[in-house]
C-alpha cells in the first residue's frame, strides 16, 4: 500500500468512525502516519467525554475538527465545541506528538535543517541521506 492509498483508508476510517467530528469540510490529515495513532486516541477521548456528558445530561457542544496539520514540526488540532477537559486532550495529544516521530511514532524530537520536523533517529538520517543526494 502506497503512502495515498494509507491515507485515503485511514481519513475513510475516521470520518466512519467519527462522523460528528467530520462532519464539515476539515482539510484532511496533514501529518505524517505517526501521528495517527495520536489522533486516534484523541479523537476516541474526545467523542466517549461528550458523549459520557450527554448521558449526565450535562451536554457540551459537539466538537467539530476544522483542520489538523503539522506546524513548525508540531501537531495542530483545530476544532470548534468542546470544554475545557476537551481543551486539555487537545494540549495533550499536541505535547505528545512533540515527542513522537511524525513517520513511525517512535520516540523523535525536534529537528532543524530547513522544514522543522519531529523525526526518530532513523528517519532522521533517512531524510538527510535524500537531501544530499538532492544537492
Amino acid at each position: 500500500m502506497n503512502d495515498d492509498q494509507e491515507y485515503e483508508l485511514y481519513a475513510k476510517q475516521m470520518e466512519e468512525k467519527y462522523p460528528k467530528m467530520f462532519a464539515n469540510p476539515y482539510g484532511g490529515f496533514a501529518v505524517g502516519t505517526g501521528w495517527y495513532p495520536i489522533l486516534e486516541s484523541l479523537c476516541a477521548n474526545i467523542q466517549s467525554h461528550i458523549d459520557w456528558k450527554e448521558k449526565q445530561g450535562k451536554p457540551i457542544p459537539q466538537v467539530v475538527v476544522a483542520q489538523i496539520k503539522e506546524k513548525f514540526g508540531g501537531l495542530r488540532f483545530y476544532y470548534d465545541g468542546g470544554d475545557d477537559e476537551i481543551r486539555g486532550m487537545v494540549r495533550m495529544a499536541e505535547a505528545w506528538a512533540d515527542s513522537c516521530c511524525e513517520k513511525c511514532c517512535a520516540p523523535g524530537k525536534r529537528r532543524d535543517g530547513g522544514w522543522i520536523r519531529t523525526l526518530c533517529d532513523l528517519h532522521e538520517d533517512e531524510y538527510q541521506e535524500q537531501r544530499k543526494q538532492r544537492m
